[in-house]
């Protein structure tokens, strides 16, 4: 995945699973992302733990 294509609020996969953008730390190479059904849980993740899916959508339909 490509690190300058980041935005706070996007869902995001990575090796650890799912999760929405809440802080991009780009000092430390880091990303921390919340749980899409519980927002108080949060995991922080490196750029090299990204994975590019670009069929994972937000929770409603997009279609393209």
């Amino acid at each position: 995945m490509n690190v300058l294509e980041l935005k706070l609020g996007m869902v995001c996969q990575t090796k650890k699973g799912v999760g929405v953008v809440s802080w991009i730390d780009a000092q430390d190479r880091a990303v921390y992302l919340s749980d899409l059904d519980d927002k108080e849980r949060h995991m922080a993740v490196s750029f090299d733990e990204l994975l590019d899916e670009p069929q994972l959508h937000q929770k409603g339909d997009i279609y393209y």
